[in-house]
């Protein structure tokens, strides 16, 4: 039985040794393992740090080119309700000016036609003026020939004045 309990403890020495051996391996495996897998986690977590802050400022560049979408927009709302206004306001002048071209178109013609009367009254005036002027000198002549005839007529009938001398 000796030999057998020298076995057995020999047995039980070899299989502690290498459950030992076993388990100092599995523990350095494990130990490595997780070192690596805590190395990869340290990793991930920086990658994941910058891609946060990289996240960060891509929002807040998405955050400001939505604001200057949404001014430009305002903008264009504005500037549309500005051009109208103008496109409007232009179409009011046009209107504008072609009424006051026709109406100077008419005022030309009434005054080109004011002119032509002007013209024929100044030839009328100088022709009535012409007519005066030789009814004046007929007058003159007729008086003067009136006043022969009262002289005559007073010579001759002795000093009897007539209604017309």
């Amino acid at each position: 039985m000796a030999f057998m309990k020298r076995d057995v403890n020999i047995g039980l020495l070899i299989l502690i040794i290498a459950s030992i051996i076993v388990f100092s391996g599995f523990s350095v495996y494990y130990q490595t393992t997780f070192k690596d897998v805590s190395l990869e986690y340290q990793s991930k977590l920086e990658q994941l740090g910058t891609v946060t802050t990289e996240l960060a400022t891509q929002k807040q560049a998405l955050n400001e080119t939505y604001s200057l979408k949404k001014k430009a927009e305002q903008d264009r709302e504005v500037l549309d309700v500005r051009y109208k206004d103008v496109r409007d306001e232009n179409e009011k002048i046009s209107t504008d000016n072609t009424n006051l071209r026709l109406e100077i178109t008419n005022t030309k013609n009434d005054l080109g036609v004011a002119q032509s009367d002007l013209e024929n009254k100044k030839v009328q005036l100088a022709q009535t003026q012409a007519d005066l002027s030789d009814a004046n000198s007929r007058i003159s002549s007729l008086n003067s020939k009136l006043d022969e005839v009262c002289s005559s007529y007073t010579a001759l009938n002795g000093e009897v004045e007539h209604d017309r001398c």
